[in-house]
Formats: structure tokens, sequence, C-alpha cells
């Protein structure tokens, strides 16, 4: 009996140590024989790509700013110039004196992601100035401008309206590079007034004509680095219809 039991134990013994591998165990105890499982541990794979693909994505995102991005400039200095309807009207300027002067405090800017496509806005202050040919100046008489000749030593004689300057370009290329501008502008003139200044210091003023309230036009232009210049058209001319001359107006000037 003592040899059967012990051949027990030492086939027990070798099964033991042939399935320890197999992950099952066995224990002999006072029950007999039996089988434990071992803890199975499991290990999680991760597989990854071995290829990275990079995909290029356009930017669709707008950029908003302020003067930086424009083509609008802070201040520009031009002359005028008129096309009369009726050659030889009686309002006659001098063109390199009659100057118009606008500074564009307020500038919107929205352009692509780039910097090369955009539209510009601003708001600002626009005087034009009309300078008089010839010895005469102007009053309303009946609702109607007319001429008036002056008499005296004169130093300068003119004619300024001054406006609130709404203007919007859309623009292609970069402005603090190279790029070229085409667009609009509305004037929303709140003042008009002649101007006699004579030698000697003396001055006469007359105020109230009656111009267009909105005088509006087309504008192009070219900028190069800080430096831009532009080209105003103004279809609807100065006076309303049938109180003064009939004209259109242009100006060239430079915007820094």
């Amino acid at each position: 009996m003592k040899k059967f039991v012990g051949l027990l134990l030492l086939v027990a013994g070798i099964f033991g140590t042939a399935f320890k591998a197999d992950a099952q165990g066995l224990k002999l105890g006072i029950q007999g024989i039996t089988f434990e499982p071992d803890t199975v541990v499991k290990e999680s794979v991760n597989f990854h790509s071995a290829i990275s693909v990079k995909k290029k994505e356009k930017s669709t995102a707008l950029y908003i700013g302020g003067s930086k991005r424009s083509s609008i400039r802070l201040f520009e200095y031009g002359w005028n110039m008129l096309d009369k309807e009726i050659p030889g009207d009686w309002f006659e300027i001098n063109n390199w004196k009659s100057q118009q002067v606008t500074i564009n405090p307020f500038n919107v800017s929205i352009t692509n992601a780039k910097g090369n496509v955009g539209l510009s806005m601003a708001l600002g202050l626009r005087a034009n100035n009309y300078r008089f040919e010839s010895a005469y100046t102007m009053e309303e008489v009946g609702g109607v401008v007319n001429p008036v000749p002056i008499e005296g030593r004169i130093k300068k004689t003119k004619f300024t309206t001054a406006a609130i300057h709404i203007p919007a370009e859309f623009t292609i290329g970069k402005p603090s590079r190279f790029a070229v501008s085409m667009g609009g502008f509305a004037d929303v003139v709140f003042n008009s007034h002649t101007k006699i200044k004579y030698r000697g210091g003396s001055k006469d003023k007359a105020r109230d004509f009656p111009v267009n309230f909105l005088q509006y036009g087309f504008s192009a232009r070219v900028s190069c680095k800080y430096v831009s210049i532009y080209c105003n058209w103004y279809p609807g001319g100065i006076f309303k219809n049938g109180r003064g001359p009939k004209m259109d107006v242009w100006s060239i000037g430079i915007g820094l």
C-alpha cells in the first residue's frame, strides 16, 4: 500500500512539472488530486500604421484687421480737374491749385489668410477745394448759382466742400508690397462755402450753396509699400440738377 501511494506521488510530481507551462497546476490534498488553473494574463496588441500620410488642407480663414492690410491710406493729397458739360462755362479752375485733402482715421480690412485678396473700407473726412482761375466768386440768386466779379486786389478766390468720406475698395495683391485696387466711395457733404482772400489780409465768405448732399464716385489705386497713387471720378458733379454748372470731377493724388 505504501509503495502504491509513493508511486502516485511520483506520478503527480512529474505531471505537475509537465503541465505547468500550459497554465495548469496539480494540487494534492486530503480530498485527492485537483487541478487549479493559473492566472492568464492577457496582453493587448497595438497596431500602428507604418506610413504617415500628410494631407494639405486649404485654409478658408479670413483676417479682419486695420490699416496693416488695407489699400486705403491714412492721408491722401490730390488735385481736382473738371470735365464740363458746356465747354467754356464760367466755372473755371486752376487745376494745380485745386487740392483734395482726405484723412481716413478709421480703417478696416477683410482679407484671406495669405493677405493677397481683400476688401478695404474706411471712414474719414474729405475737403475738395476749387481755386477759381479768374477774379470772380459766386452767389446764389433765386436758387441758382451765378458768377460774381470781384473788385480790388485779391490774393485768391475759391470754393470748398467738406464731407464725411466713406470709401470701399476690392484689392488684389498685398498693399504692403504691391497691389491693385478698384472700388467706390460716398461723400456726405456737410459744408460748402466760398472764400475770397484780399491782399492785406481781409477775407470774405459765403456759405450754404445748393450742392449735392451725397456725392458718389469710383476709384482706382496702385499701391507699393507705404505709397499709393489713386484716381477718383465723381460722375454726379458738384451742384444739384438745374442749380449750378454741370460737370464731372476728376481727381488724382498720392496716398501715404
